[in-house]
């Protein structure tokens, strides 16, 4: 296993208890009609994986600025992505969970 699956793998299981109580959350906001409240639980995750895997990201560009890799660039942009998981499966099941309401 290299380095980089490492990451991901110890990255991805830092954020799945996020993730579940992320979708808990949505689910109980939504079935509770609390709408407004989930806007700012959004917001909240954003802000808030921004704020606690900032080192990660800068880390990152960091690394992409001395090496100029491409391979770096593109570890920086799944990174990123598996934050942004959390923020935009919660949008999902938000949208599904309203249609059905």
């Amino acid at each position: 296993m290299n380095v980089s699956q490492a990451l991901y793998s110890s990255l991805f299981l830092k954020l799945l208890p996020l993730l579940i109580v992320s979708l808990f959350l949505t689910f109980l906001l939504v079935k509770a009609k609390m709408f407004k409240l989930f806007y700012l639980l959004i917001g909240v995750e954003v802000i808030g994986t921004f704020v606690m895997h900032y080192s990660t990201i800068s880390m990152s560009m960091m690394l992409y600025e001395q090496t100029k890799a491409f391979s770096t660039l593109s570890n920086m942009f799944i990174i990123v992505g598996m934050y942004l998981l959390i923020p935009l499966l919660s949008i999902i099941l938000y949208i599904i969970l309203r249609k059905r309401i």
